[in-house]
């Protein structure tokens, strides 16, 4: 079947330049480019767009093919995909540790099936710190797009004779609705999953068949201008915290569909600037897949902060890669007939997941070919058990205990605080199991500090916050207004704050400790911060050439906030009256870590311990005299 090619338009190909250059910039960690990531949602308006303007003009002439359709999206996508997962794994074979290069194996499956937008929807935040240790996370975007493609064209064809720019709206209305109330309860799934980005895709869509032809010019050049005010202002004023999609991605996407709709001479004219642009917009979708890759192994070697001669120069080698792809496989792909090769097109499909899954079944025995030796740092790192598995294990040793224990409960203790004082919790429930004392845990990813305690707004409180959830006003304000109440309501006789101690949060400490010790009778004890290593012991050890390096260099590895440590949160106690032990004392006494214990990592990740660092600074926690003293009473 014969297919009228769309001729290619400079203003798009200049859209799709910023924004993949605003894409790259911003994981190049490029100053004034912390909205970079807006740059996905400008490609979204593109695509809804251009592929809704393909449905519709074939379906006016009676022509269009679903088949055909799939299988052109398949040309298109499929094999630059597979040359990029063919580079990944082999990098990834030789640079990942152990663990990641697990993670990174079922990404890949998932990324095969373009469902990988479901898959680190539920691993994590997109702008969290472990990002960085994830190759494949950029296509999360792709799977949003390859699900867009099949749904759209069915969503066209069944609308196309009955008001289609009304349901456009309707569906387009409703996806931005929704997004704004699931934002509440998940950003990162309002953020990853296709129903919350329907919108932004029907925007581009919703401008097909308009024609700017009967605005006047200067009609045109004043919202010309507007259009392009509103993308630069997104990117260069947005940052993480913004709420992403909603209402606030509107300027962006208008911007965007508004550009493509004015289809301006302004921006249709070709000099030398303007092709040095068009090409960065031809090879975008190359330049893509290769530069998140890119900076995750770069960065795994290099964890420091990247300096701008860096940042550049990654952003050549981008281009260098993505002029090699394009060439050597996009481009070629292109000329393929698709009515003689309809079946090679259609086996890729199968090809790709066969590949991530033999992939994902050959790395162990791939690991162990490029890693021989067994007694080793990465043997020891790669032994790092997932978090997951790790409160699995102790939650079954603590039943287990509790089983065993005739003795009575006497005496609660309740343990406050984020998912340090999860750690903490569990490690007491088990080296206490045998004793008089209950455990208990009060947890929140929310600062455990009383609602009259906060002397500023809990927006302002909460303005920097590592959980994206968190930053919502609305989310952490509950809690505080029922904190004291439900404190009280806990009965404690011991209450242990353990908790990772925000800067923004410990100026307001003091009065929360003061409400609590008014309207209850319980014993106070402040732990405080757990040393870190961030992003990941797997990342910061990786280069050591013996394990006893790893107890020695570990203080200086430890991540410092350079604000609040623990001589702050040991003088308000001091004023407060309760008690303190310090966590690093118990981790790193005298600045000498014991992150390696009997040859296994305390650690799991940057700040929370395995079973062996449960059991064995529990255990230094329990024998500290201040904590001694207190259970004995």
């Amino acid at each position: 079947m014969k297919n009228k090619i769309i001729k290619r338009r400079t203003d798009i190909d200049l859209l799709r330049a910023f924004a993949v250059l605003s894409v790259i910039f911003y994981h190049f960690d490029i100053s004034g480019f912390e909205g970079g990531f807006l740059g996905v949602d400008i490609f979204f308006v593109i695509s809804g767009y251009l592929i809704t303007l393909h449905i519709q003009q074939q379906l006016s002439e009676s022509r269009f093919s679903f088949p055909y359709f799939y299988l052109r999206r398949i040309r298109r996508l499929f094999p630059a995909l597979i040359a990029i997962m063919l580079i990944c794994s082999i990098a990834a074979v030789f640079i990942l540790p152990k663990t990641l290069l697990e993670n990174y194996s079922l990404s890949q499956i998932s990324s095969s099936l373009y469902i990988s937008n479901i898959f680190f929807f539920l691993k994590a935040d997109y702008f969290d710190t472990e990002s960085i240790l994830k190759p494949l996370l950029h296509t999360w975007s792709l799977s949003v797009e390859e699900q867009f493609y099949i749904v759209w064209p069915l969503f066209i064809f069944f609308t196309f004779t009955r008001k289609p720019k009304i349901s456009i709206v309707i569906i387009a209305i409703i996806s931005l609705i929704a997004a704004e109330i699931f934002y509440d309860f998940s950003p990162s799934g309002a953020f990853y999953l296709f129903p919350f980005r329907i919108f932004e895709f029907a925007i581009g869509a919703i401008i097909c068949g308009f024609s700017s032809s009967t605005l006047s010019n200067k009609s045109k050049n004043s919202l010309l201008i507007t259009s392009i005010l509103c993308i630069f202002l997104s990117v260069f004023l947005s940052t993480e915290k913004i709420q992403n999609p909603g209402l606030l991605s509107l300027p962006i996407c208008i911007g965007t569909a508004l550009i493509i709709f004015l289809n301006h001479s302004w921006l249709n004219k070709q000099n030398f600037i303007t092709n040095v642009f068009l090409r960065i917009g031809l090879v975008s979708y190359s330049a893509y897949l290769i530069h998140w890759p890119l900076v995750v192994f770069y960065k795994i070697y290099y964890p420091e902060p990247l300096s701008i001669i860096t940042s550049l120069t990654l952003v050549l080698i981008t281009y260098l890669l993505a002029e090699v792809i394009y060439n050597f496989v996009e481009k070629p792909a292109l000329k393929i007939n698709l009515e003689q090769n309809r079946i090679k097109f259609i086996l890729l499909v199968p090809l790709i997941f066969c590949l991530a899954y033999l992939f994902h079944m050959a790395q162990p025995k791939l690991y162990r070919i490029f890693n021989p030796q067994e007694y080793t740092v990465n043997s020891i790192l790669d032994a790092i058990p997932d978090r997951r598995q790790v409160l699995k294990e102790i939650r079954d040793e603590i039943k287990q205990a509790e089983l065993k224990s005739s003795i009575q409960k006497t005496r609660k203790l309740v343990v406050i605080g984020d998912s340090h004082a999860v750690d903490v919790s569990l490690s007491l429930k088990l080296l206490l199991a045998n004793s008089n004392i209950e455990v208990e845990l009060y947890h929140s990813i929310c600062d455990p500090l009383t609602l009259n305690s906060i002397k500023t707004s809990i927006k302002k409180l909460y303005e920097k916050a590592p959980q994206k959830k968190s930053r919502n006003p609305e989310f952490c304000k509950p809690y505080h207004t029922e904190f004291l109440q439900q404190v009280k309501d806990l009965s404690p006789d011991i209450i242990v704050f353990s908790e990772a101690w925000r800067p923004a949060a410990v100026p307001f400490l003091l009065d929360s400790i003061n409400e609590i010790k008014q309207e209850t009778k319980a014993e106070l004890l402040i732990l405080g911060r757990n040393p870190q290593f961030s992003p990941h012991p797997n990342i910061i050890f990786k280069n050591l050439k013996n394990i006893e390096e790893i107890n020695s260099i570990a203080w200086k590895k430890q991540y410092h906030i350079p604000k609040y440590s623990d001589d702050d949160l040991f003088e308000i106690a001091k004023k407060a009256q309760v008690h303190f032990i310090s966590k690093s004392e118990i981790v790193c006494p005298d600045k000498k870590c014991k992150v390696l214990i009997n040859s296994t990592m305390g650690y799991v990740d940057g700040g929370h311990w395995s079973l062996i660092g449960l059991k064995y600074y529990g255990q230094l926690l329990i024998n500290h005299k201040i904590f001694k003293n207190l259970i004995k009473h």
